[in-house]
């Protein structure tokens, strides 16, 4: 796990903010889940599968984050998959882990009930005692999971928080290569179950007033992160809040912003945890997520972090060239020195808006 995804994943992982992100995103901010009904669980799932040899080899998933929901009784597991990348088969993936989990239950199940069968020889009583194998149906031995049995059911969701917008597939169906239009697409629907992923993209969340955390203000101001005016504003607005960070929230805010910098000094409040002032951090970290955003967005292709002004000025270059009959060579070198741009990117330019 690098740096930035473990600075996220800290951030997150506050059961306030974790309760949080869950109520806003899947239960337009009512408040279903409370921060003190969660219990951090362990995030591996590591079980055995036999295959039809009879060869057995080990299957392992490591989740991000992991929580217990539970009350008077455990109602579900919740889990959380930080995502600094696209990953464009996540439905796919989703269902692998959630099928893990499921599995691993399963095996839990039985190995209590075998431990149950053979305390002191004799089977315990009672309403979840084991049935002994004699007990057992001929499907219950075969399944390894008796028709009483239950298990709980998983809550998993996706925090994307890339400067690019989510462009991937959010449920199974997405990845299919069907045609609409085809009369036997709308029939194999009928008959192969979807999987859908939760995803919040963290820099375009449509409602941040949902989230009743600090994420309200986290979200409200990563729609503004590649437009220093609205960002500082939005930070001001909301300076009562941004004045006072505490370190993890920096950290993350970091890595949100893709900066590299780190401030020099960090302010310490009376004794109590040490707290950041954000609106006088932001002018070094927004330049310098800036021009990591662009190198990256050049380097890829997208130019993600290359302002809207910044892509006219290459067309209205590129477009003057051509309609003065200057070489398709010169107008490549122009944009070269002028934005500070890679050969076969300036290239890739030239071509597009000659």
């Amino acid at each position: 796990m690098g740096k930035a995804d473990a600075a996220v994943k800290i951030w997150l992982n506050d059961n306030e903010r974790f309760a949080d992100l869950f109520n806003g995103a899947m239960f337009h901010g009512e408040q279903i889940i409370l921060p003190d009904e969660l219990e951090d669980l362990d995030r591996e799932t590591d079980i055995l599968v036999t295959d039809k040899q009879g060869k057995r080899r080990g299957m392992q998933r490591h989740r991000d984050l992991v929580k217990r929901w539970r009350r008077k009784i455990d109602l579900a597991v919740l889990a959380c998959e930080s995502q600094d990348r696209i990953h464009y088969a996540m439905p796919v993936r989703g269902m692998f882990q959630d099928g893990l989990f499921y599995t691993d239950q399963i095996r839990s199940l039985w190995r209590q009930h075998q431990r149950k069968e053979t305390n002191n020889g004799q089977p315990e009583t009672g309403e979840h005692s084991f049935v002994p194998a004699k007990h057992l149906t001929p499907e219950e031995y075969l399944s390894r999971f008796r028709k009483t049995d239950k298990i709980y059911p998983i809550l998993n969701l996706i925090f994307y928080y890339d400067l690019k917008e989510w462009d991937g597939a959010v449920e199974l169906y997405d990845m299919f290569r069907l045609s609409p239009e085809l009369r036997e697409e709308k029939l194999l629907r009928q008959y192969i179950p979807n999987y859908r992923i939760n995803l919040v993209d963290a820099g375009n969340v449509e409602f941040p007033e949902r989230f009743h955390s600090d994420l309200q203000q986290i979200f409200g101001m990563l729609k503004y992160r590649n437009e220093k005016e609205k960002l500082q504003s939005y930070m001001l607005k909301n300076r009562e809040y941004f004045e006072n960070v505490d370190v993890d929230t920096y950290q993350a805010m970091r890595e949100f912003l893709r900066s590299e910098r780190q401030l020099k000094s960090i302010r310490n409040s009376k004794g109590k945890e040490e707290r950041i002032d954000m609106c006088k951090a932001l002018e070094d970290l927004y330049h310098d997520g800036l021009e990591k955003g662009k190198k990256e967005g050049i380097k890829e292709g997208i130019k993600e972090g290359i302002k809207e002004g910044e892509r006219s000025g290459m067309k209205a270059l590129v477009e003057t060239c051509r309609d003065l009959g200057v070489p398709k060579e010169t107008a490549v070198s122009q944009l070269i020195v002028r934005f500070a741009m890679e050969k076969e990117d300036a290239w890739e330019s030239v071509n597009r808006y000659w």
